[in-house]
């Protein structure tokens, strides 16, 4: 049986957020605030519901939040979800990651309210710099963003629209253009805007879970739900993005894996551990191999080579090692590889079901 989407505007979402608040379902929701820039978000923590109305979610849905900060990683660092409900509006491979971190006991998965992204991906920071100066845009005239599977629309205060083709040079983060796993079905709720016209501003709202259908009853939106001619466009829009990516993650592994000298692109690390502090699976609060870089009793490459081993089965290809490697090391290449490998040989796939044991301790 398919499920009922629903079409919202910003203001339902804050709408929305503020209900989860307001009837307990969470005490906090994790939302963010710009830094700096438009397209640089730092996560933030809210429980009072008048601070929702700056959400930033044409920002978190186009861009992510900035550098090493993922919903998931903030979850992991802060240790919220340990005693506190908190509601976290997050892209599928967050979600996936927050899997991993129930099973090694570093949240409560009782303690999430899930709004997942059903997206393309993100743009990363880096290019987004480069573009935003070239362009010499004014942003705080911007009033909402929008990707979709060709371009990149920015919509101003004053109605006017500005679009950017994807290319080469200006795309989403190479992982994302190779995600087959665009939502997660432990989500609550999904959000995005498959099919949407590029000029609208609203999004698809699919509630998931019985306490998301709940609250749709409780909200009165049974009149926003999308008719059929937007559901089917909604459909094709998502089938296409994955045959897309499919296509590309076969190329691009086969490519990388008949490649003999892959392994060369290793020796290009110098142990910085921003990989480390980007990973949202990797929880150890003292990493002993940063550690044993700068103290140069660790070669780079026997580090990057040991942080394979370390979360290579736990991997949920969030693909951040990669977008912010300073030495532009394939690295979500090298993870997602053992994904294809661990999925087919054992079975495994991180992040995907919270009752499978993880794979280094299923023996």
């Amino acid at each position: 049986m398919s499920l009922t989407r629903y079409i919202i505007t910003k203001a339902d979402f804050t709408q929305l957020l503020t209900h989860l608040i307001d009837r307990k379902y969470v005490s906090e929701i994790l939302s963010g605030k710009e830094k700096r820039n438009r397209y640089a978000i730092v996560p933030e923590f809210v429980s009072d519901p008048k601070e929702l109305e700056n959400f930033p979610l044409s920002q978190l849905l186009t861009y992510g939040y900035a550098r090493t900060d993922s919903a998931s990683n903030t979850i992991l660092h802060s240790k919220k979800a340990l005693d506190t409900t908190v509601a976290v509006v997050a892209r599928a491979c967050d979600i996936r990651a927050m899997v991993e971190l129930d099973k090694k006991n570093q949240l409560n998965w009782e303690n999430l309210f899930l709004i997942g992204f059903h997206d393309l991906g993100y743009i990363p920071n880096a290019v987004l710099k480069k573009w935003f100066k070239k362009e010499e845009i004014d942003e705080s005239t911007i009033v909402n963003e929008r990707l979709t599977e060709k371009e990149f629309v920015l919509t101003f205060s004053d109605g006017s629209m500005k679009k950017e083709p994807l290319s080469k040079t200006f795309n989403i983060a190479s992982n994302c253009s190779r995600c087959i796993e665009k939502s997660h079905p432990l989500a609550d709720f999904l959000l995005g805007n498959y099919g949407v016209p590029e000029n609208d501003e609203t999004y698809v709202l699919t509630p998931q879970s019985d306490r998301a259908k709940k609250i749709i009853k409780e909200l009165n939106w049974e009149n926003k739900a999308a008719d059929e001619k937007t559901n089917e466009k909604y459909e094709k829009t998502a089938q296409n993005v994955i045959e897309n990516c499919s296509i590309k993650r076969e190329s691009d592994l086969d490519e990388f894996l008949n490649n003999e000298d892959r392994f060369s692109l290793l020796t290009k690390c110098t142990g910085c551990g921003i990989c480390v502090k980007s990973c949202p699976v990797c929880f150890c609060v003292v990493c002993n191999l940063t550690a044993q870089v700068k103290a140069k009793t660790m070669d780079p490459v026997m580090f990057i080579t040991t942080r394979f081993t370390h979360v290579g089965d736990t991997c949920v290809e969030c693909g951040r090692c990669t977008t912010n490697c300073p030495m532009h090391i394939p690295l979500d290449l090298v993870f997602q590889s053992l994904r294809r490998k661990f999925k087919k040989e054992r079975g495994y796939a991180a992040g995907a079901d919270r009752n499978q044991k993880v794979l280094h301790l299923d023996v």
